[in-house]
């Protein structure tokens, strides 16, 4: 009888034992903000995740960033849904281009369509015109066309 309680004891145990180690990775919303936790239970901290194809960023404080992120010396964009944003954007009046595979802000001339656009850190330098992506302050998105000032 001690034999089986025993066994069974232990089986219990470590039923219990492996439950609390295997958690699910996900978002967590916290009263700080958006965090993400890995599946040992410890959270992003100064690093990327990609859920469902899309690109997140955590900074130190293990929070979501949104908006200007600059990491190792590049610039990306992130909507306030947390996604980093790729291609055209307009972003307080300016256009940028963001890489549509690193999502890095890039500089310089760049052709988009059939013609030449230089782009600096601060957006467009030419005259457009340019299609964008643009967040309303509710959440949705406006696609709109842009010309700028030569």
């Amino acid at each position: 009888m001690r034999k089986h309680f025993a066994v069974a004891a232990l089986a219990l145990a470590l039923t219990v034992g492996s439950a609390m180690t295997s958690m699910a990775a996900g978002f967590v919303s916290t009263s700080q903000g958006m965090k993400y936790q890995w599946g040992d239970g410890t959270y992003c901290t100064n690093n990327w995740v990609r859920y469902r194809d899309h690109w997140f960023y955590f900074g130190n404080d293990q929070l979501m960033r949104t908006g200007w992120i600059q990491k190792d010396g590049t610039w990306y964009f992130a909507a306030d849904s947390g996604e980093l944003q790729a291609g055209l954007l307009k972003i307080n009046g300016n256009v940028y281009y963001m890489d549509s595979n690193s999502c890095k802000l890039q500089t310089g001339d760049r052709i988009i369509g059939d013609e030449m656009h230089t782009f600096t850190e601060n957006g467009t330098t030419d005259g457009g015109p340019y299609v964008y992506t643009e967040w309303n302050s509710d959440g949705t998105i406006r696609r709109g066309t842009k010309f700028g000032v030569r």
